[in-house]
């Protein structure tokens, strides 16, 4: 059977039941504001406590007057009493959850002012329905009033282009997922961040997003490299929102796929004014940042009663090349832990910092070097030796700093890795 989508003006209908399916359908009904009336033989569902019913069993003198009709009480009785009586009283009939006693099926729908986007099985499985409509629900804009009145005005000039209408249409639909894929390791990758995933159009991948998570977008997207490593950009920051202006222009569905979590030293707070001044709609994608995935496979605890009351994470990197040396000065601070990031061809101008800051040199200090892969290693030691300690690893790794990378502290688990201590 195939089916035929319609626009259904208000009809006289009569919703049969009181139960839980019912309910489903009321929803429905209520959503768009269609008037209809309830006969039930009791008030099942908490739904309708507040609703108007006849509550009586259903006769065949409740159909009459009625141009549609949906028995949601799985009561096959009264099932066949509204088939009889349909050739006379000529309704439209909709049994649930028995498609080849329907004349009409209930879609998913979801809404956006004046845009409405239904979904249909035909009857045959209303939760896959539902479950296509929420995707396509994350796909279209939170607002769209504006983008329809901007289109009517311009139908209703009499020297209106259609192309341009079209381009109008595109830019307001395209939508951006800035996503973070945390170190790399599949097993941390968030439920959310997999479900954007298969929404995407065109990713745009740095260089820390692992050939695991690559492996899972769609072959369908288009994908983009836009890594940014030391002494070699592939694309400059510019160009990178630049090109998620230019492919969410084209009303397509765009992820901006980092390494991390986004909101730490990943430029989001770039991407996103661009984003924001075009008025391209975007969604943020949290992932799991290195700076406490360090934590978690070396086995340093960066909060410890009486050892750690507080955390700062830091960047050793500024734009460019630039080192940042600003945060030395949490060294100083008792009971506080300092989380790195970027350090790691940094470490012989960190440890000359803190010697010429005049800093305990003894403070406790380890490298956390290539997070969730095979040739993992913890590097422990102290300041004083932080050049050392580098050279016994590489790049990328993070620097974590306090009482709490004391030996004594480290509680290893299944997954650290090897750990060296000096």
């Amino acid at each position: 059977m195939s089916t035929l989508g319609i626009a259904l003006t208000p009809k006289r209908t009569l919703l049969i039941g009181a139960g839980k399916v019912a309910a489903q359908k009321a929803r429905v009904l209520d959503s768009l504001d269609f008037a209809y009336e309830i006969v039930a033989e009791s008030r099942l569902d908490a739904y309708f406590e507040s609703k108007e019913l006849r509550l009586k069993p259903f006769e065949d003198a409740d159909a009459e007057g009625f141009e549609v009709i949906i028995d949601a009480t799985g009561n096959e009785h009264v099932t066949n009493r509204l088939v009889a009586l349909k050739p006379r009283l000529h309704f439209w009939l909709n049994v649930v959850d028995v498609p080849e006693l329907c004349d009409f099926y209930f879609s998913a729908l979801t809404r956006r002012g004046d845009i409405q986007v239904a979904v249909s099985s035909g009857g045959s499985s209303p939760t896959l329905a539902q479950v296509i409509r929420d995707k396509i629900e994350r796909l279209l804009p939170r607002e769209l009033t504006s983008l329809i009145e901007r289109l009517k005005n311009e139908r209703k000039k009499p020297d209106r282009d259609l192309e341009n209408l079209k381009t109008i249409a595109k830019e307001g639909v395209g939508k951006v997922f800035l996503i973070g894929c945390g170190t790399g390791y599949v097993g941390n990758l968030t439920l959310d961040a997999l479900n954007a995933f298969e929404l995407l159009d065109v990713a745009l991948v740095d260089a820390l997003v692992s050939e695991e998570i690559r492996a899972l977008i769609p072959a369908s997207c288009k994908v983009v490299d836009v890594s940014k490593k030391k002494g070699f950009h592939s694309k400059t920051q510019d160009e990178i929102n630049a090109l998620l202006l230019e492919y969410a222009k084209q009303g397509l569905v765009v992820g901006r796929l980092k390494g991390g979590d986004p909101l730490l030293f990943g430029r989001l707070g770039e991407e996103k004014q661009t984003l924001n001044a075009y008025g391209i709609e975007f969604e943020v994608i949290n992932g799991v940042s290195s700076a406490f995935r360090s934590c978690t496979v070396s086995g340093i605890v960066p909060t410890i009663r009486d050892i750690s009351k507080g955390v700062s994470i830091v960047s050793a990197h500024l734009r460019e090349t630039l080192f940042n040396d600003e945060w030395i000065p949490l060294l100083r601070q008792p009971l506080h832990t300092v989380i790195v990031l970027m350090a790691h061809s940094f470490a012989k101008k960190i440890q000359d910092s803190i010697a010429k800051q005049g800093i305990d040199l003894s403070i406790p200090a380890a490298f956390v070097s290539n997070i969730d892969l095979p040739h993992q290693v913890t590097i422990v030691g102290t300041v004083a030796n932080l050049d050392k300690m580098s050279a016994l690893c590489s790049a990328p790794a993070v620097l974590i700093i306090g009482e709490c990378v004391a030996h004594e502290n480290i509680i290893p688990t299944a997954n650290s890795g090897k750990i060296i201590y000096m």
